[in-house]
């Protein structure tokens, strides 16, 4: 991949905050989203990731990169996911607190300063997307399932899980960067994460806009991945959050074929249905236990 600009900082100093952009066939939307993003009044620079963009979208790159000296250009060589694109960003972005922004113009880059004045208390600020919002019914109701889910997951209440606008700081992206899935999972990802191992977590409200042109993300195919993702994310983090209701539910079934096989046979004894579920039971929880304690020894040499 490439990396392209056009010179440094006039007076050499370190930047502030790094807007990551993760860029694919954008050509309606990227000069204006960037426009307005230096013009946000923080010393920042701007990390424009091409995800081999076939639209035109790298030579309006390139051309508006000549004009402005704090626009890196970075392209792929190859289609390699939105969440490759954040990452290839959080490496090589060169302040200590690390935004993300999309660039199709659904996140208002004006909200900036609130995200990196939160960034200063906590480790990782995320969007809300306020009810007003302009998206569609189908994908409202996924958000809501998705958040449903993940605040079981998390054990506490989590507003807005998919929401791709976000500040964090970069040590901690680092840390956890071979977790982020290449595709457009990282968000949720990320915010699981971070709360899983106890880093401090806040939200800021934000208007979103429906974007220009039409959508990446497939509904049905990628809302799957984000359910697997979280349920992957629970094991690795909190493991008993996954066994233990599913050690639970065969357990409620066996009791019930038994009392069942008790009820109309009347004699005691434990039926081959009911045999099977207790013994699953067993399994499935002693599983739980050992991953929880195999997850409570990974993190216990955590700073």
């Amino acid at each position: 991949m490439s990396d392209q600009m056009s010179k440094n900082f006039t007076d050499g100093t370190k930047p502030e905050l790094s807007v990551i952009v993760p860029i694919f066939n954008e050509r309606e939307n990227v000069v204006d989203t960037l426009s307005r993003i230096l013009a946000v009044p923080i010393n920042l620079e701007i990390l424009a990731v091409d995800d081999a963009s076939e639209d035109g979208t790298w030579e309006i790159l390139q051309e508006f990169a000549a004009k402005e000296p704090r626009l890196r250009l970075f392209r792929h060589p190859y289609n390699m996911g939105n969440g490759a694109s954040v990452k290839t960003g959080m490496r090589n972005a060169k302040a200590d607190i690390l935004q993300i922004i999309d660039a199709d113009g659904q996140h208002p880059p004006e909200d900036i300063p609130k995200f990196f004045e939160k960034s200063k208390t906590y480790d990782l600020v995320v969007g809300q997307r306020t009810e007003g919002t302009d998206a569609t019914a189908f994908r409202n109701f996924g958000n809501w399932v998705f958040n449903t889910f993940s605040s079981y997951v998390a054990g506490c209440r989590i507003p807005d899980l998919t929401c791709g606008m976000r500040a964090l700081k970069r040590e901690i992206a680092l840390e956890f960067i071979d977790l982020f899935p290449n595709g457009f999972s990282l968000p949720a990802t990320s915010t699981l994460s971070v709360i899983k191992a106890g880093y401090a977590i806040d939200w800021v409200p934000i208007q979103g806009a429906r974007r220009k042109g039409r959508s990446k993300i497939r509904p049905i195919s990628d809302g799957s991945k984000f359910l697997l993702i979280i349920v992957r994310i629970a094991v690795f983090f909190k493991p008993l959050r996954v066994f233990l209701p599913i050690s639970l539910t065969a357990l409620v079934l066996g009791a019930i074929d038994f009392i069942l096989g008790l009820w109309t046979e009347g004699r005691l004894h434990i039926r081959p249905f009911a045999g099977l579920m207790f013994q699953s039971f067993l399994l499935i929880f002693l599983m739980g236990l050992i991953s929880e304690q195999i997850a409570n020894i990974r993190f216990s040499g955590r700073r």
